[in-house]
C-alpha cells in the first residue's frame, strides 16, 4: 500500500526532483499526497495493491506539478501548458487546403475539468489510464 515515504521516493526517482529543489517536508508534498489519497478510489486496492499504489503516486505527482512551488515546477508547468485553459478535446481541424477529423471516444467526451487538467501531464495521464480500467465508478465512462 502507498506511503508518504514511498511518494517522496517517487518524487526523487521517477519525477527526478532533488531535495534542494523540493524539501521532503514542503507543504506541497503533504498536500498533494493527502489530496491523492482522498481522490483515488480505494476499491482499486482490492483488485491490485500495486495499481492502487501507482494510481496514488501518479495522481499525487500530477497535483504536485499543478500546485507545487514555482521554483521547482514553474518551467515544467510552462513547457506542458499546465496553466493553459482547455475546454475539451479537439475533434476536427482544417485550413484552406487540408482538413483532419479524429473520432473522439465517449471516455474523452465525458471528461470533467479535473480530468482534462490531469491529461496535461504524464503522471495525470497514467492515473487516468489506471482509473479508467475500472469503469465509470471513477468518473470516467
Amino acid at each position: 500500500m502507498p506511503e508518504l515515504a514511498g511518494f517522496i521516493l517517487f518524487i526523487r526517482n521517477t519525477m527526478g526532483v532533488n531535495a534542494d529543489a523540493l524539501a521532503d517536508d514542503d507543504p506541497a508534498v503533504s498536500l498533494s499526497w493527502s489530496m491523492s489519497l482522498d481522490w483515488v478510489n480505494r476499491q482499486i486496492a482490492c483488485i491490485s495493491p500495486v495499481l492502487y499504489s501507482q494510481a496514488v503516486y501518479n495522481l499525487a505527482a500530477s497535483f504536485l506539478l499543478n500546485f507545487g512551488p514555482e521554483v521547482a515546477f514553474g518551467p515544467v508547468r510552462e513547457k506542458l501548458g499546465i496553466n493553459n485553459f482547455t475546454a475539451g478535446v479537439i475533434s476536427a481541424s482544417s485550413d484552406e487546403s487540408t482538413s483532419q477529423t479524429r473520432f473522439v471516444s465517449d471516455a474523452l467526451k465525458n471528461l470533467s475539468l479535473a480530468d482534462l487538467q490531469q491529461l496535461k501531464d504524464p503522471y495525470g495521464r497514467w492515473y487516468l489510464a489506471i482509473a479508467q480500467q475500472y469503469g465509470d465508478l471513477w468518473g470516467l465512462t
